[in-house]
């Protein structure tokens, strides 16, 4: 059985699971999470277990340990490295960007501090924000850094492979079906429905995404790059899980109005703006700078 046939077997099991999994889950959960929001986390899940079973299939069929160090330092978790220090750089280098956006937004753009600060709303966001980080800068970057750039990589040229990653990175951002309609008794049609709602973004409003593109993409080439230069997934994680921590929390303290579009600064936090761009690209060359003279090479 080929590759391909293999990769497409997967991609049509993860949309199956996720269709038929999604009405019985959303009847137990409906309560607390929406029929879109569960089927996208079933797609994610389901996405990110076909990459691990990718990873563990062909060294068991050799004989090999599932779980042995050289399987998973090739897709990035190379613990032999300083990997505690590398993921606290990136989480202090990817929170501090954030933060330099925020102080830069509020004092010269169409952003403002909150008044008056709740305590409470302080708390809840600080955890919300620093469990969405860690959990999304393990799983994403396992899957579009270790896992799809890993791939692209034993085929292609390194720019083509970051380009390729980053692009399907960025893209994947704009698989929006939370405009679909649902009903109060939500179905398998329902499920299909918001399955083909991924591609109306990119179909109907390609024009309206393309400064988030950029700016997701340039986000996606700077994990890239710290992937690159370390061989090593947790100065990514660092930096992934430390900005999405600060956007989530920066809400307890920062507002914005609705209305709110200007082509310098960007609508959505933090990352489709000039200035953010910018930023973006001054946290490329601190990663470029923090790599420097081999200093997390292996123990």
């Amino acid at each position: 059985m080929s590759r391909t046939f293999r990769f497409l077997l997967a991609v049509i099991g993860i949309i199956l699971l996720s269709v038929l999994l999604t009405p019985p889950l959303s009847a137990l959960l409906s309560p607390f999470f929406r029929f879109e929001k569960i089927f996208n986390r079933l797609v994610m899940i389901f996405a990110v277990s076909a990459a691990v079973l990718f990873v563990l299939i062909p060294k068991m069929k050799k004989g090999g340990a599932a779980f042995d160090r050289e399987t998973w330092r090739v897709y990035g978790f190379d613990f032999t490295r300083p990997w505690k220090k590398l993921f606290l750089y990136g989480f202090l280098a990817g929170a501090i960007s954030v933060i330099l956006l925020a102080v830069i937004e509020v004092a010269f753009g169409p952003r403002y501090l909150r008044s008056p600060l709740l305590i409470q709303d302080i708390i809840e966001r600080f955890l919300k924000g620093m469990m969405s980080g860690m959990t999304v800068g393990i799983v994403e970057e396992f899957f579009f850094r270790g896992f799809i750039y890993t791939r692209l990589r034993k085929k292609l040229h390194v720019i083509l492979a970051v380009i390729l990653a980053s692009a399907f990175y960025s893209l994947t951002h704009f698989f929006d079906n939370g405009q679909i309609f649902i009903p109060e008794n939500p179905g398998i049609r329902d499920a299909f429905r918001l399955l083909f709602g991924y591609l109306e973004p990119l179909v109907m409003r390609p024009q309206m995404i393309l400064n988030e593109f950029i700016g997701l993409f340039l986000f996606g080439v700077v994990l890239n790059l710290a992937f690159i230069r370390t061989r090593s997934l947790f100065l990514s994680i660092g930096i992934h899980a430390g900005s999405v921590f600060i956007v989530k929390w920066q809400y307890s303290f920062v507002r914005s109005g609705d209305d709110m579009a200007d082509p310098f600064f960007g609508k959505i936090p933090y990352y489709d703006g000039s200035i953010e761009w910018i930023v973006l690209i001054l946290l490329g060359f601190a990663v470029w700078f923090l790599t420097r003279k081999g200093q997390f090479s292996s123990h």
